[in-house]
């Protein structure tokens, strides 16, 4: 029944899709967080990328982000606004991307790999980012959003965690607090993001020159690396992306968007 009601709330657009494919992005150095964990696993998908390919797993762009708002700003929009651009090479061509945004980045003290469930308008700082910025009780999307506003992704993550424990990830958990600082502030900004281009593409769903279908974006905290090693953070990783691309393909997708 819920597979059903995911399938009846998809546009026509994507239900058409013929690939997945991942913008992946990490996090640099921040305040306490000299080598952020991040950096390394998107030099290891980089350096993995054949074999993923191989796999089916197609990875169009990684970033490793400046740890401050103006940066996530700026590299959040960007990203988004290739994508709304992007047409066809092949103008026959009936193949369309659903593209899925994975950001990363690290609890320094988590034990466990937390799949995100949600981000907050809300950008209150624990400490200032890299750029001095420390920002309280302030409005990420603009002072005409509601503050505090709750937005969610639009992958299942609850189905995707438990496919994933089946898999043997254990070290796998759904989390609806992504705290407060710059990996908030990005999940929100490309959830955002996310929503608006889905209605620009829900409206221009005619237009068989744009090469995509849809955006999704979501967020996994990793744990350091002596909590969990490296190794063991990107299987999880791989798998996580393997996961996903094949429950586009079975159409297994959560409709809500906002709260």
């Amino acid at each position: 029944e819920q597979l059903q009601h995911a399938d009846e709330e998809q546009s026509s657009n994507e239900r058409n899709f013929t690939r997945c494919s991942f913008v992946v992005t990490g996090f640099g150095p921040f305040a306490g967080v000299p080598n952020n964990p991040t950096s390394k696993l998107i030099s290891c998908l980089n350096n993995n990328n054949a074999q993923l390919l191989e796999d089916g797993v197609h990875i169009r762009e990684t970033h490793i982000l400046d740890t401050s708002a103006d940066a996530a700003k700026t590299e959040i929009r960007g990203m988004y606004s290739r994508l709304c651009g992007e047409n066809k090479l092949d103008k026959d061509s009936s193949t369309k991307d659903v593209v899925v945004m994975l950001h990363l980045g690290v609890n320094y003290r988590g034990k466990k790999m937390q799949l995100e469930q949600c981000a907050y308008n809300d950008a209150t700082f624990r400490v200032p980012d890299n750029n001095g910025y420390q920002p309280q009780q302030v409005c990420i999307l603009g002072n005409s959003s509601t503050f505090g506003q709750c937005l969610r992704t639009t992958l299942d993550v609850n189905e995707i965690c438990t496919q994933l424990q089946q898999q043997g990830q254990s070290a796998c958990c759904v989390s609806q607090d992504p705290g407060r600082f710059v990996c908030n502030y990005t999940y929100c900004l490309s959830l955002d993001q996310s929503q608006s281009v889905n209605g620009s593409l829900e409206k221009s769903e005619q237009d068989s020159t744009k090469q995509i279908a849809g955006c999704h974006s979501l967020f996994l905290h990793v744990t350091p690396f002596a909590e969990i090693s490296e190794d063991d953070q990107l299987r999880f990783i791989v798998s996580l992306l393997k996961i996903i691309d094949r429950n586009f393909s079975q159409k297994v997708i959560n409709g809500t968007a906002k709260d």
